[in-house]
């Protein structure tokens, strides 16, 4: 999705108060506040659902992140926007989202954007034959995981899964990598 074609995002002072809206390109090149949810989802197996990012998104190509998960858009809330996402990318519905928590991150990319945001954390559980639809313009592919695999996987290539996935692990589900 471009840009033009993507709707505002909520922007929000340093303590998540809404405070406005811009376009995400604005958001970055000025380093504000915005919104994001992540989505995790397990199964009754105790394995965890990533998402291998596509090679065309505008942050973290091509590497592994969360299940789902996306900006808040203007006009919505944090949990409407996890249920959307994951609806969105992977075409899971009406399933109960478990929030975990929140936390604020801020980076400054290579390329000079930079990434103020607070990040969201929610937890599906879904039966382990669920018929997943992949949104493929946004994910190249998903994989279960179980703790050890992951965790063998973190360490040996870290540089492959996102800042935020990587975080959220410590904070959430120590099991999948200490």
């Amino acid at each position: 999705m471009t840009d033009s074609t993507y709707p505002p995002v909520v922007v929000v002072d340093e303590h998540d108060r809404e405070i406005g809206t811009a376009m995400l390109a604005d958001v970055w090149k000025r380093g504000l506040y915005h919104r994001i949810v992540s989505v995790f989802v397990l199964d009754h197996h105790g394995r965890m659902l990533l998402q291998l990012r596509g090679p065309n998104v505008k942050i973290y190509p091509n590497c592994w992140d969360q299940a789902a998960g996306g900006h808040v858009d203007a006009g919505f809330t944090y949990d409407q926007t996890a249920a959307a996402e994951l609806a969105e990318e992977l075409g899971i519905q009406d399933v109960s989202l478990k929030q975990l928590g929140t936390f604020r991150t801020n980076n400054m990319l290579a390329d000079g954007r930079i990434i103020n945001q607070f990040e969201r954390v929610y937890v599906a559980t879904v039966p382990p034959d669920s018929n997943l639809r992949l949104q493929t313009d946004e994910l190249a592919r998903v994989q279960w995981f179980v703790p050890a695999n992951l965790k063998a996987h973190i360490s040996q290539q870290p540089q492959t899964f996102t800042p935020g996935l990587l975080h959220a692990l410590h904070a959430y589900f120590p099991e999948y990598v200490l």
